[in-house]
């Protein structure tokens, strides 16, 4: 299946920040988690994807297209909910949506009025007078009801509840479900969107420091617990972020297919246990090392 986004060593830099040689590819039926902590470059990622940045350096492409010639189709093609939402304060919400609908070429007015009263806000609201929940689910409804390809959506969680959380997830799901359009989501992970990544690109510094298959990457990443003298000098020694606990001490293995024969013997006795790991832990030790 043709990709929806292939970036290669994608950088920009300003004053205070550099985002250097990101390089990624999301095909259609895909949701990409991209996970990091604050300042990490998510949003700077976000916004070359987008379009509202041009990158100094590196390969992009949307759709097989390049942004250069192609702008306006791609844009059309594109669900975009920013982090900061630059909407019209003083304007209604149904002023804000009739100047966004001039950009797309399948707005649907009906579907962004059923979304919002899903949402339990009323479309003459003005934009000022909303909460920062809703401003991100006016967003949401303003970047699904142009029916687009290809969601790009920055902190899409922030301020929501958990009813509204749940619905996101359920809507994210459901987007892609077909197979012909994709997500890709910037999140912290602890807001709970890395249940629907599928793909998992972690960034930090403004360098990408990992890209993987989700299952795959927790599939290798693991908590090993074990007891005083379970474990050689040598095997401890493949385990990081080691920590003492009353009955023993843990520590995060990043390849436990490898490690698994060397303590079969100890699992058998009850020596070493092992735990899934979190996104979450893989991050902190990406980013922190520890």
């Amino acid at each position: 299946m043709l990709p929806m986004i292939e970036a290669r060593d994608l950088c920009k830099a300003y004053e205070g920040f550099s985002l250097g040689k990101v390089s990624l590819t999301l095909s259609a039926g895909a949701i990409l988690g991209v996970f990091g902590p604050n300042g990490a470059g998510k949003t700077t990622l976000i916004k070359i994807l987008a379009g509202q940045f041009a990158a100094d350096a590196g390969e992009l492409r949307l759709f097989q297209l390049g942004y250069a010639e192609n702008e306006r189709e791609i844009k059309d093609r594109i669900g975009y909910c920013p982090q900061e939402p630059p909407y019209y304060p003083d304007y209604t919400l149904v002023e804000n949506a009739r100047f966004a609908s001039s950009f797309y070429s399948r707005w649907d007015g009906a579907m962004l009025y059923g979304l919002l009263e899903r949402f339990r806000i009323s479309p003459y609201k003005r934009f000022r007078l909303l909460s920062p929940g809703q401003r991100t689910l006016f967003s949401l409804a303003l970047a699904l009801c142009h029916h687009p390809d290809l969601l790009l959506l920055d902190e899409p969680a922030a301020g929501l509840d958990d009813a509204n959380r749940r619905f996101l997830l359920g809507t994210l799901r459901d987007f892609t479900a077909g197979g012909d359009k994709a997500v890709l989501i910037s999140s912290h992970v602890s807001d709970g969107l890395d249940e629907v990544a599928e793909q998992v690109l972690f960034i930090g510094g403004g360098a990408a420091l990992l890209c993987a298959d989700k299952e795959d990457l927790l599939a290798r990443w693991k908590w090993v617990h074990f007891r005083d003298r379970a474990l050689t000098a040598a095997l401890a020694a493949r385990l990081t972020a080691i920590s003492r606990h009353p009955f023993g001490s843990a520590g995060l293995c990043s390849d436990f297919p490898a490690l698994r024969p060397e303590l079969a013997e100890a699992i058998a006795a009850g020596d070493v246990r092992v735990e899934n790991a979190r996104l979450s832990d893989v991050l902190i030790h990406l980013t922190q090392g520890g």
